[in-house]
């Protein structure tokens, strides 16, 4: 290692040894002499190892990497949410906690390699003003092509100082040369509401996304721009809403919850601090039906659990993703945060919803990434059939009514909220995940969209429309690994490794055969699927978000529950009152 490698690597570690040093002495109060003389061998045997490696390892180590790659070894041996939180996440966590960033206000993802709009960009913002559309493919910035580039990459340039400028250049499905645009960033307030209307009978809709700074407010917004259009009951719809600040959480409860009731209770360490409705609910005695499914985590479940247990609203969809625990985040230089678990939290029942298998999954990896998309667990888990989760033995055994609510009806002591209606998904096919993963619903609607302008809301999904669909599946060359062909090959493998192939190749290509064939009856067999899908995206296209959601109302097997109980009155009241037998 060169000298000034070497003088580099003793600076970084003289200064993490001051830094941590300062910060033991500061809890030398709150410890015993034995702990804080344990805290300080520590410290020392980690930087004499970090120094000894560094300087004599048999080759040249980057001081910095091996730094991280030791904080990031601490740290795995917690829990999945405590963790060092790099320059572009961080940024996302600050623009989360202010609730404003400069930018342009669209939301981008990964298709065929590019970034491309996968929303239609939010109202009144440089993007939308300028003309972008969801689709448009973000081939420059500032002169810079963006093949390659991550989308954490991507939005780090489309973000910057408000006022500042930025050039992009997209192609656009229908147009032959690409566009050149020429934007002013500007403040982007961040709104967590995705979706507020009302949708039938005098229902209102609401479907909140994430809980940043700004969510209560927003959420307190739309329902009384609802009100005033003479909303008589309220879905609140948290599903695939993984979460965010726990201050926010109290916020929207606050909504619904009589003043002084309590929200939440956090246990730490040292202390624990009750969080508890500070006004009286704007939706006042309105019903209430909260969706939730197993992507709904963390505020989410505040929120939720605290209905539930205030016997406030009816819980309808699967079990919630079951995170139990608070974190802080502490900014420890320009480019890093920290982000700790320092608490757990109760629901005003008593219960702890925290699900230990869940350490290995975070649901807030789930950061904003503004001008990017946001990846969640649903999205890590596309090649997966979406159904509910099992119960483990422990949870089983936990169910059986150990927390009651304000009315003394029982709710489970599981991992998670276990909803008052319970709604099973309906597994997807091999062939349905592999059109969603591919985005092919998206594509195709990007260029039929492009195409039929004329188009009038509510329109139908016709046999010509699926028809081109087909076409163009086999245009893309679209393929997928179905089940029997997945089992069929573990066979072969099975069978060439015991030398009995030969054996079994009439039969076995006959097998081949048919499910090849069965194979290409999946388009007819997911045409409902399909329909649905493409209803939804080119109405996204065509018309925006709202559209979107307007467009997938009938379908929504969760949601036409929620609708079915809050027009039943009488069934809405019995399970609110249900008693433990």
């Amino acid at each position: 290692m060169s000298t000034k490698k070497q003088l580099s690597a003793i600076i970084i570690l003289t200064l993490v040894l001051i830094t941590v040093s300062g910060w033991v002495s500061s809890w030398v109060s709150a410890y015993s002499p034995d702990y804080y003389r344990q805290i300080q061998k520590n410290i020392e045997l980690f930087g004499r190892v970090y120094q000894e490696v560094t300087r004599n390892y048999v080759e040249e180590i980057d001081p910095g990497y091996f730094m991280r790659a030791g904080i990031k070894g601490m740290l795995s041996t917690l829990d999945p949410y405590t963790v060092l939180l790099e320059k572009d996440d961080s940024d996302e966590l600050q623009i989360m906690s202010s609730g404003k960033y400069g930018g342009l206000g669209m939301r981008i993802g990964l298709r065929n390699g590019w970034p491309t709009v996968v929303e239609p960009p939010f109202d009144g913002t440089p993007a939308l003003k300028a003309g972008i559309r969801e689709g448009d493919r973000i081939i420059e910035v500032d002169g810079q092509s963006t093949k390659g580039m991550s989308i954490n990459a991507v939005a780090s340039k489309l973000r910057g100082e408000v006022g500042s400028e930025v050039f992009l250049k997209i192609v656009r499905e229908g147009e032959d040369a690409p566009i050149e645009f020429r934007l002013i960033r500007a403040e982007i307030v961040v709104t967590d509401v995705a979706y507020a209307g009302i949708i039938q009978d005098g229902i209102g809709y609401i479907r909140l996304s994430h809980f940043s700074l700004n969510a209560g407010k927003d959420l307190e917004n739309a329902i009384r721009r609802l009100k005033r259009e003479g909303m008589k009951a309220l879905v609140l719809d948290l599903r695939d809403n993984p979460g965010g600040l726990l201050e926010t959480a109290v916020n929207v409860a606050e909504n619904f919850l009589d003043k002084d009731q309590l929200i939440v209770t956090t246990e730490g360490r040292f202390a624990s601090k009750e969080f508890r409705a500070k006004r009286p609910p704007i939706l006042e005695d309105l019903p209430l039906a909260i969706l939730v499914n197993e992507y709904s985590a963390s505020a989410s479940e505040i929120v939720a659990g605290s209905v539930q247990d205030h016997d406030r609203g009816v819980i309808v969809g699967r079990n919630t993703f079951g995170k139990g625990l608070v974190q802080t985040v502490v900014r420890i230089s320009n480019d890093a945060s920290l982000k700790i678990t320092t608490a757990k939290y109760l629901l005003p029942s008593g219960r702890y919803i925290q699900d230990p298998t869940k350490y290995l999954d975070d649901p807030e990896k789930i950061l904003y990434h503004f001008e990017g998309e946001q990846n969640t667990a649903k999205d890590v888990e596309k090649d997966k059939p979406l159904k509910p989760k099992e119960p483990s033995e422990k949870s089983e055994a936990r169910t059986v009514g150990d927390y009651i609510t304000d009315n003394g009806r029982p709710v489970p002591a599981a991992h998670g909220i276990v909803p008052d209606i319970v709604v099973e998904a309906e597994p997807l096919t091999a062939f349905e995940i592999a059109l969603l993963r591919k985005t092919m619903p998206f594509q195709f609607a990007v260029m039929y969209a492009a195409k039929h302008p004329e188009l009038q809301r509510g329109f139908e999904v016709t046999d010509e429309m699926l028809e081109e669909f087909r076409a163009f599946l086999e245009e893309k060359n679209f393929d997928y690994v179905s089940e029997a062909e997945q089992t069929l090959q573990k066979l072969e493998e099975i069978a060439e490794e015991q030398q009995y192939l030969a054996s079994i190749s009439t039969p076995y290509e006959e097998l081949r055969r048919v499910i090849l064939e069965e194979k290409e009856k999946q388009f007819d067999k997911s045409i409902d699927f399909i329909r649905e899908q493409l209803q939804q995206e080119i109405s996204a296209k065509l018309w925006g978000t709202r559209a979107e959601v307007e467009a997938g109302i009938d379908s929504d097997a969760v949601l036409q529950e929620a609708l079915s109980v809050l027009k039943d009155r009488e069934k809405y009241q019995k399970i609110l009152n249900a008693k433990r037998k």
